[in-house]
């Protein structure tokens, strides 16, 4: 890879790995602080609530100002908007209040920032469909690690230094992640022309009128909302059948984490050997059909090993499907599709969470367990339909028909 696909890379890794570190370390500050539970969740929830809310007008940044100035101005506004935390606090001037306000102005720095950084990787690479595929695993690595090392190393620091001191190693991150972007070229510097598309809702037109697109997003948002649920059924799957041994539970959960970061690497060494189509494809079978294993009442190596290779295909998924959604659709359009696809996502993660804690409550675990499985083979089905008879691309006037060698 050339250096400035090289700086992207690890700029995307230092500044993901400082964002989960504050995942555990802002809901920790106000556990200290407050010691309200409650209060340390609306913190959490502050922060993905910009997406859902205003996740559209991301595409409207990205499309006039590029990829890579608005990576950079995010990056350069998010690490002192973070550091405000620790700073207004030690200057007793930090109310809860004011606290939940700078959590939402951080969100809104993250908004456009994947979108942008997956604009970018294509840009970079000149749209070879294969080097994008390479490109986006790298990108799932490094978020996938960062999910799974960052807050370890929160949790870490936290024994020796402040959750302020921690937010401060944060802004730190975005600081370096800026300074290497500009290492970047400013390809892509911006697509408000002529033929790009106006008005917020655009990016949801063309998914709508691209059925593989289509699909495949509707396909996402499944994954996104029943994996989410699962993250709620593993503690308590552990708590239930393995005598509420939290080493079970530690190890369930890292099994997720872990088959991610493999999954990555996988994506990275499969992708120049299989086109994005069939790779998606593949992978979303494989996402769905370990997950049946848990309501068997399986010995725990079984439940161990097919948490491990379903969360292994999801990277192996999100990488070619990243790729189509760049290489297939017209440069103009791409700012506000890829945003669109990432806004819908976002309303399932909330939806995912609020849904298995009240089916758990109300009808206990197993049906949970068994609603994911189906909503994995459901969503997986869809996919691989879409896969297997794409369709045509959108062709309007101002909606030029994108290369056929990427479908």
């Amino acid at each position: 890879m050339r250096w400035p696909v090289r700086a992207l890379l690890l700029a995307g890794g230092i500044s993901a790995f400082g964002s989960q570190m504050s995942m555990l370390a802002l809901p920790w500050f106000v556990l200290e602080q407050t010691g309200s539970a409650g209060r340390a969740g609306l913190v959490f929830a502050a922060q993905i609530l910009p997406t859902a809310l205003f996740g559209l007008l991301g595409g409207e940044v990205v499309q006039r100002f590029g990829p890579r100035r608005v990576m950079v101005w995010c990056d350069v506004a998010r690490a002192p908007v973070i550091a405000l935390v620790p700073v207004l606090h030690a200057a007793q001037a930090l109310s809860f209040g004011l606290l939940i306000g700078i959590v939402v102005v951080l969100g809104v720095f993250t908004i456009p920032y994947l979108a942008a950084q997956r604009l970018l990787g294509t840009e970079l690479v000149r749209g070879d469909a294969m080097a994008v595929t390479r490109v986006n695993s790298v990108l799932e690595g490094t978020v996938n690690l960062a999910a799974f090392a960052g807050p370890a190393a929160a949790g870490l620091l936290l024994t020796t230094m402040s959750p302020g001191q921690v937010l401060l190693a944060d802004a730190a991150t975005y600081a370096v992640s800026a300074l290497l972007l500009f290492a970047v070229p400013a390809v892509g510097s911006g697509q408000a022309t002529a033929e790009a598309p106006r008005g917020l809702l655009a990016g949801l037109g063309y998914l709508r009128g691209d059925r593989f697109l289509g699909l495949a997003a509707v396909s996402s948002v499944l994954y996104g909302l029943l994996f989410r649920m699962l993250w709620i059924a593993l503690p308590l799957l552990a708590f239930q059948r393995f005598d509420g041994d939290p080493a079970v539970g530690g190890l369930l959960v890292a099994c997720s984490g872990g088959g991610a970061v493999a999954g990555s690497v996988t994506a990275y060494l499969v992708a120049p050997r299989c086109p994005p189509r069939m790779l998606a494809a593949v992978a979303a079978v494989v996402i769905a059909l370990p997950l049946w294993v848990l309501v068997t009442g399986a010995p725990l190596p079984w439940l161990l090993a097919a948490l491990t290779l379903s969360a292994a295909a999801v990277p192996v998924l999100n990488a070619p499907y990243f790729t189509l959604l760049t290489t297939r659709v017209p440069p103009a359009w791409r700012p506000k599709v890829l945003q669109a696809v990432i806004t819908v996502n976002a309303f399932g993660g909330p939806a995912g969470f609020l849904l298995a804690g009240f089916l758990i409550e109300r009808a206990g675990l197993d049906p949970v367990l068994y609603l994911v499985a189906l909503a994995a083979t459901f969503a997986s089905a869809i996919f691989v339909a879409a896969a297997w008879r794409p369709g045509p691309a959108p062709t309007t006037a101002s909606t030029p028909a994108p290369e056929r060698q990427y479908r």
